[in-house]
């Protein structure tokens, strides 16, 4: 019996095994938009319900949060699958330090300013002013991260080479032992006007989330067409390789992210499940031997995603996120195993 707040979850479901209830005591799995936090009441008092939210997952969704436990992979410069981060809070010494050392090195020094908590790009900024940059503070609290300045980018035939990102939705079933899924259907955002780097202000130019903002043109692509138009304009970068390098960026997050006990990693709490959104791009770099590389950039994971689309195009999605979250059966849905 499942109770749940989340009209989208109430008209997707219609797995044998579940049935809703309007009476939360009665549920065997509550499925909450909001966040819970009293976990301690919850395993006393309900032993025996399955939630859909990890203690301390936070340590995931909110972004220096993010930055901070993705430090634990790739030493003081972090993994090479995050853009370098700093939290403008606590760290400006540190990056204006850094900021100043990339100018001396003539190294490119576009950054993006985002909130910590928001998301839809909401109050985000793409400079090269330093002084711009601290007055961030003064506002919402603050990360700033390297703007990707080479991204992989995506011929449009009624646009030209536009900046794309990426969104996967992954399954996190259980911390010890570590298991996490990835949906098999990815979802792609497309920025609406040619890259360079310039027009910072330019919304269309330098950002993708064109589906909230009325009026703006929203260009949809389905992942199979999308692997298909990739492959031909980048034959030599097959996307299952891509994708091999996208999941093994996932593996090592979570690792990373439950790798300590909690409140310093996500909390071994055995009822809980989780479903997260990841949006990321690729950049361009070069391996030890020379080649260019498509590098996964891990952008921000979301905490209760959107799924509106998935449930449109893919009527079974939340039929395979229940059935491989709560009755732990992955055969005939639509996953992968990732860890």
């Amino acid at each position: 019996r499942i109770y749940t707040d989340m009209q989208q979850v109430l008209n997707a479901i219609d797995h044998p095994r579940f049935v809703f209830t309007n009476e939360e005591k009665e549920a065997d799995i509550l499925f909450s938009f909001s966040h819970i936090k009293d976990y301690k009441t919850m395993s006393t008092e309900r032993p025996h319900v399955l939630l859909s939210q990890f203690p301390c997952e936070n340590l995931l969704t909110v972004k220096d949060c993010l930055a901070s436990i993705s430090r634990r992979v790739g030493g003081a410069e972090g993994p090479k699958w995050l853009p370098r981060t700093f939290n403008l809070k606590t760290e400006l010494p540190q990056f204006v330090g850094y900021f100043k050392q990339r100018e001396q090195r003539g190294e490119d020094n576009h950054w993006i300013c985002k909130p910590w908590n928001l998301a839809r790009s909401l109050d985000t900024h793409v400079t090269t002013s330093l002084p711009y940059i601290i007055r961030q503070r003064e506002s919402t609290p603050k990360v700033v991260s390297k703007y990707i300045e080479n991204p992989v980018l995506f011929h449009r035939d009624d646009v030209g080479m536009v900046k794309f990102d990426i969104r996967y939705v992954v399954l996190l079933r259980s911390v010890r032992p570590l298991k996490l899924y990835a949906y098999d259907v990815f979802w792609l955002r497309f920025a609406n006007r040619p890259f360079t780097l310039d027009d910072l202000d330019d919304y269309e130019k330098h950002f993708t989330v064109m589906n909230y903002a009325p009026g703006v043109q929203l260009k949809q692509v389905h992942c199979d067409e999308f692997i298909t138009l990739f492959e031909k304009q980048y034959p030599d970068y097959p996307w299952k390789s891509t994708q091999d390098e996208i999941f093994k960026t996932f593996r090592e997050l979570f690792q990373a992210a439950c790798s300590k006990p909690a409140p310093l990693g996500i909390c071994d709490y055995p009822l809980s499940r989780a479903i997260y959104a990841i949006d990321l791009m690729l950049k361009w770099e070069t391996d030890q031997k020379g080649k260019r590389v498509m590098q996964p950039q891990i952008l921000e994971v979301n905490f209760n995603p959107d799924c509106a689309r998935a449930c449109k195009y893919h009527p079974t999605f939340f039929n395979d996120v229940f059935s491989t979250l709560y009755l732990d059966e992955t055969q005939n849905c639509h996953v992968t195993e990732i860890l």
